[in-house]
């Protein structure tokens, strides 16, 4: 398909995110300004967001007119955000002249299943302060695909703001045929509502604090009956529960204990921020990709994310493979770029996904997300054993294999994309924005592509499934994908090398080799496509100064025509990718690059706010730069950019897994010089737990059994 027949749009609408403050439980999400306020009419993406809907665009708080300052704000519970302003200079309602600096209000937020905010007020004048306290509340339901500037209003019905006397009702019906409302109750009650603006009439005693409490809860009601909204069990209950479930992560967490208690700090964060991302569907738990951009389920996000912390959590794993396998494509759709055997891209549930206004529902324009199924597949059966959901899914794996067979568009031997839909997505790789893919003069790949990056998944994941096939008897099969993963090897290094470059191509299209150096053929040495003859130019070329910023890896070479370093893909810094990169470094034995590339993405979460590796960030070098450009609309947290260090330190301890034969490899472990000593209590491998410390030495690092409980057996090889 010609690249003329998709539409091109920009990223998003939506122009600035940095500094927001974002809590977050299972569906729903709370996205404002530092000072807790979101801004009426705002293009900035601030909201309360559930089902693909903003159902709350507008929260803004005054007093007697005037906005508060900002002392501090902060939202590192994940579930919970914490403000402490106080005011200006102002005459209260009495004409008395209040000092700025005399009030304290403390706006805390938490999210147990609906939004509810407790404002605490302290004056600490010599006498009474008479305020009006007004709080602005306004919804336009518009659908994060509006929101991100993709594409027009559905044009439903705004229906007129109603109070009763106990709540405030926002609501709209939309075209669906879904009515959502937006519901939000006072403790105590407004002195006076008109429309969506609430005023609080106080009189502030000297010394004394007052509070008011706001609750505000959505629903989205479909027009066959019932409602979907938020679980609650009760606010307290809810909110224990959720308490609960972050202290047992954290719990775990320092079961991966190091020397280093920055770098313990930041792991901590990764695995707090992982949990915020959880997310159920029929019951089954996996990682929504970002927020609040990507809320949902995107097959390749969910999927990495998912590999980068299976040592440290299965359940969610399991889920994930169990859902992604009930949604692979079952016919032929253009619409939806949906085949038989595909795994998907991303599943929406708002309102222009109902219309069928978008094709997201399932929409199915990843090239990458079906081999990464399979690798995270044989990665799940290494770690826990449980070849009973392989057999289980064993359908699924093996449509999934017949698709990649089958998606050979170009007849080159190699697996390529071509959008079918009006609406898709033209380039279907992990760099998916319109011009991430081109040739070194700049002109755009033109479909059907070949990405490097994607062959080596296919080489992984059929190497992968062989083994498991070994398992249960299918040698012949096995055999079959042994043989055509050797023979994609061979192809993939003959094919996409550039002798003049001393590198792999981007990609291959009907024009030949996309001749740029970018970083996807580096996360080939991920999956071991790449020959040996070639590993130490592709390393080493990664760390030169047009390609390495000193915070990680770009995306695209400064040298390249189309580079920008604040171009979604094409030069900007992406964590996930250099956790790819990194494993792959590792993987072929070149410890001084992976310790390289593992010590500046540690700095650059370090440098960030809570420790939070973004989306991605700017690809301006380190050297004029103390902390890394961020760019103005990145998801944080992002699930795969949170599973970047955890994903890190897994590959410097060199894990091999095979929990079915009851033995764990240790494969030439290698800390980077600020961790002296990293402590495992109660790895599990299979059925059985491991207890294990790592050691620096001069050396190399050392390994020490301390306990093991079950059949298990430790090999450590150097």
């Amino acid at each position: 398909m010609g690249q003329s027949k998709i539409t091109l749009k920009k990223h998003t609408k939506s122009t600035n995110i940095m500094g927001a403050l974002v809590i977050r439980e299972n569906n729903l999400t709370m996205v404002t300004r530092p000072n807790c306020n979101i801004p009426v009419m705002n293009n900035y993406g601030y909201g309360i967001y559930y089902n693909d809907c903003r159902f709350l665009s507008g929260y803004v708080l005054k007093i007697n007119g005037k906005r508060m300052t900002e002392i501090l704000s902060s939202d590192q519970n994940n579930y919970e955000s914490t403000i402490y302003l106080t005011n200006p200079d102002f005459y209260d309602r009495e004409g008395n002249m209040v000092s700025k600096e005399t009030l304290s209000i403390i706006r805390n937020v938490v999210i147990p299943g609906c939004v509810v905010e407790t404002i605490t007020m302290n004056n600490f004048n010599e006498f009474t302060v008479a305020i009006d306290l007004t709080l602005e509340l306004a919804a336009d339901f518009n659908d994060i695909f509006t929101v991100r500037g993709m594409t027009e209003v559905a044009d439903g019905s705004l229906m007129p703001v109603s109070y009763d006397g106990k709540t405030l009702i926002l609501s709209y019906q939309g075209r669906d045929g879904h009515r959502r409302s937006t519901k939000a109750r006072f403790y105590p009650e407004p002195t006076t509502v008109n429309e969506g603006l609430c005023t609080f009439s106080l009189d502030l005693k000297p010394r004394f604090s007052q509070e008011i409490v706001i609750s505000i809860s959505v629903e989205d009601a479909p027009p066959e009956g019932g409602h979907d909204k938020p679980p609650s069990a009760g606010i307290d209950k809810m909110l224990e529960r959720i308490e609960s479930s972050y202290m047992k992560v954290a719990d775990h967490t320092r079961n991966f204990l190091t020397d280093n208690s920055l770098f313990n700090r930041v792991l901590l964060r990764s695995m707090l921020d992982l949990r915020m991302m959880h997310m159920s569907k029929d019951g089954d738990t996996f990682y929504s990709a970002g927020v609040p951009w990507y809320d949902t389920l995107f097959g390749r996000d969910s999927i990495i994310s998912a590999i980068q912390v299976l040592p440290y959590h299965t359940d969610v794993v399991k889920g994930t493979l169990r859902l992604l396998a009930r949604y692979q494509g079952k016919a032929w759709d253009d619409w939806q770029d949906e085949q038989p055997g595909r795994i998907l891209h991303e599943l929406r549930v708002g309102e222009k996904a109902n219309l069928n206004m978008i094709p997201q529902t399932p929409y199915y324009g990843s090239v990458d997300a079906t081999p990464l199924f399979l690798i995270l597949m044989a990665d799940y059966v290494d770690w826990t054993g449980d070849i009973g959901l392989f057999n289980e899914l064993i359908p699924n794996v093996d449509a999934a294999l017949a698709w990649i067979d089958n998606s050979d568009l170009a007849g080159n031997g190699f697996l390529s994309y071509a959008a079918r839909s009006k609406s898709g997505l033209y380039n279907q790789g992990w760099k998916d924005s319109w011009d991430a893919v081109m040739h070194s003069d700049g002109s755009l790949a033109r479909s059907p592509i070949a990405l490097a990056e994607v062959q080596g998944y296919v080489y992984m994941a059929k190497m992968r499934i062989a083994d498991l096939y070994e398992k249960i008897d299918r040698k012949d099969d096995a055999n079959r994908l042994r043989s055509e993963a050797a023979d994609l090897k061979k192809r993939f290094n003959e094919s996409f090398w550039i002798d003049e470059k001393g590198f792999f191509a981007m990609a291959i299209d009907p024009g030949g080799k996309c001749d740029v150096i970018s970083s996807n053929p580096a996360q080939c040495l991920w999956s071991g496509i790449v020959d040996k003859k070639y590993a130490r130019q592709v390393a080493d070329r990664m760390f030169e100064p047009d390609m390495f910023t000193g915070w990680g890896i770009r995306t695209l070479s400064t040298k390249e025509v189309r580079y920008n370093p604040l171009g979604y893909h094409i030069g900007t810094v992406w964590p996930h990718d250099n956790s790819i990169i990194a494993c792959g470094l590792y993987k072929y034995g070149y410890n001084d690059r992976f310790s390289e590339l593992f010590t500046a993405m540690y700095e650059a979460a370090s440098a960030y706010t809570l420790f939070r590796l973004p989306e991605l960030f700017g690809g301006f070098d380190r050297g004029k730069h103390n902390v890394p450009i961020k760019y103005p609309v990145a998801c944080s947290p992002q699930a795969w950019s949170s599973g970047t260090i955890p994903h890190m330190l897994m590959a410097s301890l060199g894990f091999r897994p095979d929990a079915l034969n009851h033995r764990l490899t240790l494969v030439d472990p290698y800390l980077p010089s600020w961790l002296n000593l990293v402590n495992i209590i109660n790895l599990r491998v299979g059925d059985s737990f491991i207890d294990l410390i790592f050691q620096r030495r001069i050396t190399g690092t050392l390994v020490d059994v301390v306990k093991k409980s079950g059949d298990i057996k430790v090999l450590v090889e150097y």
